[in-house]
């Protein structure tokens, strides 16, 4: 692996050329302009050229963008974020001069120890995005599953790929942006199936109306997504819609479970189902993870773990008791009659509805937060079918009802500010004491370097959202565990850091259970 590091867009035939010998190269382009005039004579300059046509077209000027480049990655950092970004890689930091960033102690990242091979507990999107991120840097990865693969939050039937942000420059709209471009491009990479229909986000409020609106005006000439009225937003989907709304052209739909297979099929990946882990212990040298696999107690070794495990992340040393909350979502599917085997795109707004894959409609989502009923039930089926029929009468009546509910129902996992949770992990004991002060006062200038736990990540808290954030967050770990450029600007690693909910659990005054 190696980093290569350009103030201005580098010619594809040079490019081409360094990286002939080099099949994953990360790459770091400080730009605030994507190159309007490009050229390349070679063939493998046109393979370059033809790779970099396609990242530009999800580039929205993001802080940091990021997408898949061969087995390693390609980075455009804007110049006005670049040195925060910088002071926080150090891969980086030792090269380039930058002023020094004041950062709160438990909001870094530890020091780099060498990676022998990683434990990730649970096979669904987050997981098997980690192990795939790090067996494409040719480290060996075990994956833990309780289950079969994709059966909790993963397990719907299908699933939207796009990005409903806000008009202002959140961390979450930041998050999305970016994450919507990884994915997509991740899925091409891989050749994950998804359906290339595009998604429609409907105007379904007064309230919706007016941010899609907002976001349009924003960005006029995006390619990520344009304004359409109702009569457009009914032509792109084939049939009548009351509403018009933002229209994303790159936007899929996919079966998590597929993208998932996909993923996990890495060579270097070992996937253990229906294996229960009982204990996550280091023992000075490594962890020794202890589980439960067809009545026997096994034990595996390795230098780090990555703790992938959704709603159940917050029951597993060494987080156990972290707050997180859990909420329950139940989609349903359908087989469609002539009109609704019409929709050509999926269409989101009031709830969701995909087009027709594997004879099946599927649509949804109920939200219950603190329930931890995984089962279907009736009246959550009644609760999707009544959304459908209130904003889609037409589709909703073309669609065959069943006699029992008939989808998937699972437990998603969130954190208090609706961000994923991504990052190295403190020693939850430790900093309870070395931070205790910040109970009292909030701002009490602590400088004490964060207690961390050698080699433990954890990537969970992707709410709803999974297919558009977890993969980045992946990267993002991978990144972390081998000492690469991190795919997440500064101010993300920050918002997204694991320790953030420790903290607060000190500054809100919060039983920590």
């Amino acid at each position: 692996m190696s980093i290569y590091f350009y103030k201005e867009w580098p010619q594809a035939d040079r490019l081409s050329q360094q990286l002939i010998n080099d099949e994953q190269p990360e790459l770091i382009i400080i730009s605030e302009h994507w190159p309007q005039d490009v050229n390349a004579e070679t063939p493998e300059g046109q393979k370059i050229l033809c790779l970099l046509q396609q990242a530009r077209a999800f580039w929205q000027q993001q802080p940091v963008y990021a997408c898949p480049f061969f087995k390693g990655k390609l980075l455009v950092i804007r110049p006005d974020v670049y040195e925060q970004w910088s002071a926080y890689n150090r891969c980086i930091s030792s090269a380039v001069k930058h002023q020094p960033v004041k950062l709160k102690p438990w909001l870094t990242i530890p020091e780099q120890i060498p990676v022998q091979s990683v434990v990730v507990i649970g096979a669904g999107i987050a997981g098997a995005s980690t192990a795939f991120a790090l067996a494409q840097r040719n480290i060996a990865v075990t994956v833990i599953e309780q289950n079969e693969i994709a059966t909790a939050g993963s397990g719907n039937h299908q699933g939207l790929l796009y990005a409903k942000i806000s008009p202002n420059p959140t961390a979450q709209t930041e998050l999305l942006l970016s994450g919507y471009a990884y994915s997509l491009s991740l899925l091409k990479q891989t050749g994950a199936p998804r359906l290339d229909c595009g998604v429609l986000h409907l105007d379904f409020s007064a309230d919706e109306q007016f941010r899609n609106q907002q976001l349009a005006s924003k960005l006029p000439d995006s390619q990520l997504y344009q304004s359409v009225t109702s009569a457009q937003a009914s032509k792109i989907a084939g049939i009548d819609l009351p509403n018009g709304g933002l229209w994303w052209p790159f936007g899929v739909t996919a079966n998590p479970r597929s993208v998932v297979q996909v993923l996990l099929a890495h060579p270097l990946i070992n996937v253990l189902t229906h294996s229960q882990v009982q204990q996550l212990a280091h023992n000075g040298d490594c962890w020794q993870v202890t589980y439960l696999r067809d009545g026997v107690e096994e034990v595996i070794h390795s230098s780090h773990i990555v703790i992938c495990a959704g709603a159940q992340s917050n029951q597993l040393d060494p987080i156990v008791g972290w707050p997180l909350q859990v909420i329950r979502g139940q989609t349903t599917t359908a087989n469609p009659g002539d009109y609704a085997e019409g929709l050509k795109c999926a269409l989101s707004g009031k709830s969701y509805i995909t087009p027709v894959w594997q004879d099946k409609m599927c649509f949804g989502a109920t939200f219950h937060p603190n329930n931890n009923d995984d089962t279907l039930t009736l009246s959550d089926e009644q609760i999707n079918w009544q959304h459908l029929t209130e904003w889609l009468p037409a589709l909703a009546n073309d669609l065959q009802q069943t006699t029992k509910p008939q989808g998937h129902a699972a437990l998603r996992c969130d954190a208090y500010d609706h961000l994923p949770v991504v990052g190295p992990i403190g020693d939850t004991k430790s900093m309870l004491d070395v931070y205790a002060k910040l109970k009292h006062d909030k701002n009490y200038p602590v400088t004490t370097p964060c207690p961390w736990l050698p080699g433990a990540f954890v990537n969970t808290a992707h709410g709803s959202r999974g297919l558009a954030t977890a993969p980045l967050c992946a990267e993002a770990i991978a990144a972390a565990i081998l000492g690469l450029p991190s795919p997440l600007s500064a101010k993300l690693q920050q918002a997204l850091h694991p320790n953030r909910l420790l903290i607060r659990t000190l500054t809100h005054y919060r039983h920590f259970k």
